[in-house]
């Protein structure tokens, strides 16, 4: 008979984990039943491991399905943000890292952020914007001007629903440089859509101007 730790034994269950699409269990399986032999772990804990192997693989996928949706140009993480720099953003500090509860898109609360080029607005966007995807949360970081062209092309293609979805149906949808260009009527018409079918389902808009 072969033993319980019998290697062909292991592959053939990490196999039909795979198969059950449960990949943090395939991936953790061997070192816990060393780990089970070594410390005499109960069955139970041995199976609340597994679980948490799977969960911990989730998380990590939905996260980085997370950020690539999101379509960041560039990753910032406020760890990064020189807050000393000037007075200007030593007295946004407290405010602006109170945001990273995120209680602001559970209340649909939409943050702005003004200023004049330079001062790191774009940056603390985008750190805030990264925060809420390591949260879980559907996220699309823009620039207006970007979100326009986008959508005047679907208008223009008869796909203009499918890509306001896009933008409407997102838990943070961050919008840089807004207002910066004049816009005309057909692009102010998009914008006022976009942003009022947000504020119709309490979802939360970030926008950062110079305005």
């Amino acid at each position: 008979m072969k033993s319980q730790d019998d290697p062909s034994q292991v592959e053939v269950l990490i196999e039909k984990l795979r198969w059950l699409r449960l990949p943090g269990m395939a991936s953790a399986v061997k070192d816990l039943l060393d780990c089970a032999a070594k410390d005499n772990l109960t069955p139970v804990a041995i199976i609340d491991r597994l679980c948490d192997g799977e969960k911990h693989s989730r998380i990590r996928s939905s996260v980085e399905r997370r950020i690539k949706d999101a379509h960041f140009p560039e990753i910032n993480t406020v760890d990064a943000f020189d807050f000393d720099f000037d007075q200007a953003r030593k007295r946004v500090r407290a405010r602006y890292l109170a945001l990273h509860d995120l209680d602001f898109i559970a209340k649909g609360t939409n943050p702005l952020f003004i200023g004049n080029p330079g001062t790191g607005k774009t940056f603390l966007a985008r750190a805030l914007a990264f925060r809420a995807c390591q949260a879980q949360k559907r996220v699309v970081f823009t620039s207006a001007p970007r979100m326009l062209t986008d959508l005047h092309g679907a208008d223009i293609h008869g796909s203009l629903d499918r890509a306001l979805r896009r933008y409407v149906r997102a838990d943070l949808l961050a919008i840089d440089d807004f207002a910066v260009l004049a816009m005309d009527p057909a692009q102010a018409k998009l914008a006022f859509q976009v942003i009022a079918e947000r504020y119709d389902y309490r979802r939360a808009t970030l926008i950062t101007t110079n305005r």
